[in-house]
């Protein structure tokens, strides 16, 4: 082999980690407008993404906290971590786990009585953040709301309640 084709070869490893790299980030970035910013996300009214809106629900904060803690256990890298209260609301703490990484975001889910109804919201932070999060925490969150949502259906249904009794 040449000397000249030696020294090319040197290049193609790393161009092409280079640009598998960012292949990966142009698949994973959600928002590239707060993905390389923020370290934190929240499930409140006024959030840009609509899977990130508060949910509603008749049912008791007792029924809602267990459908809280059923849909949390059904995501492999969260863990329970207690429980409190304040001015009417409950707070479950968990901590996410991120698979790769490893690296631990802080979780707090909150029921809050809205009249009759209960509203459940929560925040997700990262301890720690060079660059943002790149997309976890409201990944997170929306994977969270979907199980809670699957949960809460899942109650509801005849099939459900027939396989329960």
């Amino acid at each position: 082999m040449r000397r000249g084709q030696l020294q090319n070869r040197r290049f193609v490893v790393p161009a092409a980690v280079a640009v598998g790299l960012l292949v990966f980030l142009f698949l994973y970035i959600d928002d590239w407008s707060r993905d390389f910013s923020s370290s934190e996300a929240f499930i409140a009214a006024d959030a840009k993404d609509s899977r990130l809106r508060p949910l509603t629900s008749n049912r008791s904060a007792a029924e809602l906290a267990q459908a809280v803690r059923a849909a949390a256990g059904r995501i492999r890298s969260w863990e329970y971590v207690g429980e409190a209260s304040d001015e009417g609301a409950a707070r479950l703490l968990f901590v996410r786990t991120g698979r790769l990484s490893r690296l631990k975001a802080d979780i707090v889910i909150r029921i809050e009585d809205a009249g009759r109804q209960r509203r459940v919201t929560g925040e997700s932070r990262s301890r720690f953040s060079v660059i943002g999060d790149l997309g976890a925490n409201p990944r997170s969150l929306r994977r969270f709301l979907a199980e809670l949502r699957d949960v809460l259906e899942g109650a509801r249904s005849p099939a459900a309640r027939g396989a329960a009794e």
